[in-house]
């Protein structure tokens, strides 16, 4: 990752020593200031060199790390050109305070080392560097990231003994480091997850979302094996939390399913938090245990067992209901039909709370008048959201 150049300088310059000085700048400058040329250059000599940025406000980059990237050039590059190892470099940024009463010196690192690794506030930057190019940066809080206008860099600049005599030019740039760090997204609400959902049911979402730059995107989106299956529109911001909500589709599968919620902040770094959705499309499943088929006397037992691996069984939801038959015909309800015929309507079966899926009671015959003959049983429940499930 290359820093990316967000230079708004104009440059104020003076050197000692045996060196040109020129602080290069973006399209957003006028002019350039030129510094002083020394025709020979002794091997070995150290010498000094102090400038300051005059960069502009407003750009958007003034909270980013700055960096300040030295190009040392001979005025032969083809025939001498400048290695690694021929100069070093060290320096501080001299900050001024209190209406330039005061000032505090921070030191720089200078390196040229290639790849350069730097581990700043808002990222890791990794950065080429080329034969001739130095980077001097102070990563902690208070340095240069906080770099204001006529602050003073002075650097101390060391030739090596072997370097051939001539003249060099030191040209110098403002970079600010670009942040690499993802936004930090968490999803607040992830308990609600762990229940089911259906079809048509609304999905709510929270997070909180975070990132020093600032975050220029955010949308939350349902996927399964990395394809969207339908977006969860962002709703609004409340005590720091985004809420993201939409009913899930009519037509949605029962499955597992990943609810992202994705950031992205000014410099394109993306990040995500993630739960996963389960939809529940699938009733209970019910077994007769009694009746089952046999003769039944003058007690007829009644004893379902009830399960649902998902939701769960809504305990107040299960019933049975016992109509007479005549042949292949079915009482068809309230007694209704071509003969008088039992119906004993939808009656509710509570759960034993000895036996935590079974549903029982007993019916007296003779009570209720029934006469002998066939008839035919069923049972209905339903889940915890609503799925029905039948006797089959």
């Amino acid at each position: 990752m290359k820093t990316k150049i967000m230079t708004t300088i104009l440059a104020i310059i003076f050197l000692i020593g045996v060196m040109s000085v020129v602080v290069s700048a973006d399209a957003r400058i006028i002019n350039n200031v030129s510094g002083i040329y020394i025709n020979d250059f002794v091997a070995g000599t150290t010498t000094t060199a102090n400038f300051s940025y005059n960069y502009l406000d407003n750009y958007g980059n003034e909270q980013y790390p700055h960096i300040l990237r030295i190009n040392i050039s001979s005025w032969n590059q083809e025939d001498y050109p400048v290695w690694k190892g021929d100069f070093e470099l060290d320096g501080f940024v001299r900050k001024y305070t209190w209406f330039g009463l005061y000032h505090k010196d921070i030191e720089l690192e200078c390196s040229e080392e290639n790849p350069l690794t730097i581990d700043h506030l808002l990222g890791l930057n990794v950065l080429d560097v080329p034969d001739g190019i130095f980077y001097c940066y102070n990563t902690t809080s208070e340095a240069i990231d906080n770099l204001d206008k006529h602050d003073e860099v002075y650097l101390t600049i060391k030739s090596h003994p072997a370097l051939w005599p001539g003249k060099y030019n030191l040209f110098a740039n403002l970079y600010y480091l670009e942040d690499t760090r993802s936004p930090f997204v968490n999803i607040t609400n992830k308990d609600l997850f762990d229940l089911y959902y259906r079809e048509n049911d609304n999905v709510l979402v929270k997070a909180t979302i975070n990132d020093a730059s600032g975050i220029s995107e955010k949308w939350a989106t349902v996927m399964i094996n990395g394809v969207e299956v339908f977006p969860v529109n962002y709703d609004h911001l409340e005590n720091s939390e985004y809420y993201f909500s939409r009913n899930t589709p009519e037509d949605i599968v029962e499955d597992n399913y990943e609810l992202f919620v994705f950031a992205k902040d000014e410099f394109g770094n993306k990040g995500n938090d993630s739960v996963v959705l389960k939809i529940d499309r699938t009733g209970p499943k019910i077994e007769a245990l009694q009746p089952n088929g046999s003769i039944y006397d003058e007690i007829l037992p009644i004893e379902l067992n009830i399960t649902d691996e998902k939701a769960g069984v809504n305990s107040q939801s299960v019933y049975y209901r016992l109509r007479e038959m005549n042949g292949t015909s079915i009482c068809p309800g309230e007694g209704i039909g071509t003969w008088d015929c039992y119906d004993s309507g939808w009656v509710k079966l509570d759960l034993n709370i000895t036996t935590a899926e079974t549903y029982k009671t007993e019916i007296n015959t003779t009570g209720i008048g029934l006469e002998s003959g066939e008839y035919w049983f069923e049972a209905k429940a339903e889940d915890i959201l609503g799925n029905k499930g039948i006797l089959e």
